[in-house]
């Protein structure tokens, strides 16, 4: 017996005799199935148990103690103005011996002899008239103390020889002139350089012939240099009595 292809047909076939039949046969064999559905999945084996953990090693041993180190202060230099400051180590990582440079400070300005204040005080007790935008004479020099205020007895210039802050005092008694129109206003300013000094000026208003005020002030102001401070009226028609100004320097600008 034969098997033959799908779908081929199936065959008998006599190799004996009549009398003796010998039958072979083909038969075809069927055509391949569809596949069959998928099977289900199995079960999850069961987890294996950890391991043993192995045992701790042996500690190591300590080690000997290191030597103690020292730490010396070397030498001290001073260093040039405006340069860092340094630290360096001359000896070892073990003994330290540290060497400073320390820069010293800069020049500070030089201060008055004797560590005297710089002051002028000066004044004139002479009735003197005022005079529209001029300046009001000073003749004597009660107190002169350092070089940065200078005054000549007589002039109306102080001078300013040394930049910084400075203050200025002004004090005066003023009388309204006979024949000067009423009401009248009287301003006096400080200049420094031509310029007004801002705060340094005082105003009065005069409602009677013959009558006197007490016109002052006191401010600081700066002087970025040498200069010349003066005293200056707006107006003529008034007689100055008693007149004081002092000129303080309080110190660098």
């Amino acid at each position: 017996m034969t098997t033959g292809e799908p779908d081929t047909t199936a065959e008998i076939t006599n190799t004996g005799t009549s009398e003796n039949a010998v039958f072979d046969f083909v038969i075809p064999r069927g055509a391949t199935g569809a596949d069959g559905a998928t099977g289900a999945e199995g079960p999850i084996g069961p987890t294996g148990a950890d391991g043993p953990i192995g045992p701790e090693g042996p500690m190591g041993e300590t080690g000997p103690t290191g030597a103690a180190a020292t730490i010396t202060i070397g030498s001290v230099t001073t260093g040039e103005p405006g340069t860092p400051a340094e630290v360096t180590n001359s000896g070892t990582d073990e003994n330290a011996v540290f060497d400073f440079v320390i820069p010293r400070g800069d020049t500070g300005p030089t201060g008055s002899a004797g560590g005297a204040p710089e002051v002028l005080a000066t004044t004139d007790s002479t009735g003197q008239a005022s005079v529209a935008g001029g300046a009001l004479t000073f003749n004597e020099n009660p107190l002169v103390s350092g070089t940065a205020i200078t005054h000549t007895a007589g002039s109306t210039d102080i001078q300013i020889t040394e930049p910084g802050i400075y203050q200025v005092s002004f004090q005066s008694s003023i009388a309204v002139d006979a024949g000067t129109a009423i009401p009248s206003t009287l301003t006096l300013r400080a200049e420094f350089d031509g310029t007004n000094i801002p705060g340094a000026v005082s105003t009065h208003t005069f409602t009677a012939t013959g009558e006197v005020a007490n016109m002052s002030f006191s401010v600081p102001f700066r002087a970025t240099g040498p200069g010349t401070l003066r005293i200056v009226a707006d107006a003529a028609g008034y007689t100055y009595e008693d007149i004081a100004l002092t000129v303080f320097r309080l110190g660098n600008a």
